[in-house]
């Protein structure tokens, strides 16, 4: 019976001890490029609690295959050419503006150690806010008028210095138009061209073009008003930004930041023997007096 007493005094106080001195955790430190917790937090799984650098990011992300997203602004510029005998050539020629959205892949195939190879689809959806005929300006009937632009394939990027990556994107060009008389649909072959700085350790700012030769002749317009020449050529002002590709090097430098750490208040044992779930404590002078009961 002594050893069971024992026994039970022990673990009382060892039980009263954890909640009267408890220790202080800490919380899972996570860490960003940007130096703030809550903007896509990526955790540091080879050292815990550490905040690492932009450098150490990226050594961790490693080549892993994901998307990038790219958006922004958009001009076009549309010539369609109808030739005639013996007289000027019929040239329309439309202006637009409006927004482009582009998904591209991130570490989809690599040439060398520098040229990188990705995929991309570049979606644009324009406003055609002026046009004209043999340059003379043309006044539209109608107000409700659209482009949808859609330009893909394949995009060919080499990088520089980690400050400036230049890319050229070959790929295949499909427009749809609501004109002011017809209906256009266009199909052809184009070349880009894009240049991208970083501005911080997740925003890039891109500024490019593109240039299309076209078929201008689908659908009903070939029976209408066949085109022989049609060209298109495009400029852009966008951004990116992606937590999956971290800019080594940028113009807003990045700054880590200390871990956090949650402190726990510590729990006081209420009187009268009880613990913090109100269980009451083996009472030493009681199990004595068991004993010599059962004496």
């Amino acid at each position: 019976m002594k050893a069971l007493k024992t026994k039970i005094t022990a673990a009382a106080l060892i039980f009263l001890g954890a909640f009267a001195f408890p220790k202080t955790e800490q919380t899972d430190v996570l860490h960003t490029g940007t130096g703030t917790k809550i903007a896509n937090p990526i955790p540091d799984e080879e050292t815990p609690g550490h905040w690492a650098t932009i450098q150490e990011l990226i050594e961790q992300q490693g080549k892993k295959f994901g998307f990038l997203h790219n958006w922004g602004i958009s001009w076009a510029s549309i010539t369609r050419i109808q030739k005639q005998s013996g007289r000027s050539n019929f040239v329309w020629n439309d202006k637009l503006i409006g927004a482009y959205y582009e998904l591209c892949t991130n570490n989809f195939l690599t040439m060398g150690h520098r040229i990188s190879v990705n995929l991309f689809a570049r979606h644009a959806v324009y406003y055609p806010y002026a046009y004209t005929f043999n340059k003379v300006k043309q006044v539209t009937t109608q107000t409700l008028l659209y482009n949808f632009d859609l330009f893909t394939g394949l995009k060919f990027s080499m990088n520089f210095w980690d400050w400036v990556t230049l890319s050229v994107k070959p790929g295949v060009h499909v427009l749809y138009q609501l004109h002011d008389k017809w209906h256009y649909v266009h199909l052809g072959a184009g070349l880009g061209a894009e240049a991208e700085f970083p501005i911080s350790s997740r925003w890039s700012f891109n500024i490019g073009g593109m240039w299309t030769w076209d078929n201008a002749n689908l659908g009903s317009n070939k029976r209408m008003r066949p085109f022989d020449y049609s060209w298109e050529y495009q400029a852009q002002l966008g951004f990116r930004y992606s937590k999956k590709k971290l800019n080594p090097k940028s113009f807003v430098k990045y700054s880590p930041r200390p871990p956090k750490t949650k402190k726990v208040k510590a729990i006081k044992a209420k009187k009268g023997g009880e613990d913090a779930n109100g269980a009451s404590a083996p009472d030493a002078n009681s199990s004595s007096d068991g004993k010599n009961k059962s004496k």
